[in-house]
């Protein structure tokens, strides 16, 4: 049974108000109306793939919370609630790894959906020979990480120990 991580960047969002760039503007910005077509895109994409997250990890984020609502009706419905952590708004890559690692052994595939520039600098540093990334993480892109080990596969995967040395870009895609 392959473990697998899920790195989104939430789709399109409206821009804040004019003039205001405190961060509860920006963490106030909803999807736009292609935003929205987009995460439903990104669902059906990770049905077809056959990629399901046992455990989410979201930003709190208004357009990262849309994002997730937009994919859950095409996803198998999760055991637990997703994680909103606040951790994951603007974080760099190390952040975003550190919550990635917090990840229960229970959970054989972990979708974070966070934001840019950490999730493709995420994604770059996890796999830098991906020339797939050469294009950019633009909003609503996916990458497919499969992590491999040394350990049993039918073991519980122990997401503490993942990292630039076992995770691989499987598929990148902006459906």
């Amino acid at each position: 049974m392959n473990t697998t991580l899920l790195l989104l960047r939430h789709a399109e969002a409206a821009n804040p108000p004019m003039g205001d760039f405190s961060e509860i503007a920006d963490r106030s910005r909803p999807l736009t109306a292609a935003g929205q077509a987009a995460a439903q895109r990104c669902g059906l994409w990770l049905r077809q793939k056959g990629l399901s997250p046992d455990y989410v990890l979201c930003s709190p984020a208004l357009r990262t919370r849309q994002t997730l609502a937009g994919l859950q009706p095409f996803l198998t419905p999760l055991e637990a609630e997703p994680f909103f952590c606040p951790d994951i708004y603007e974080a760099p890559p190390e952040a975003l790894l550190a919550q990635i690692q917090k990840a229960p052994p229970h959970a054989r595939s972990v979708l974070l959906v966070g934001h840019n520039p950490g999730i493709s600098a995420l994604a770059r540093a996890l796999d830098p020979m991906a020339m797939e990334l050469d294009q950019g993480f633009a909003t609503g892109s996916i990458a497919a990480f499969t992590a491999w080990s040394s350990e049993d596969s039918e073991q519980a995967p122990e997401w503490s120990r993942y990292d630039n040395h076992n995770l691989t870009l499987d598929t990148f895609a902006r459906p």
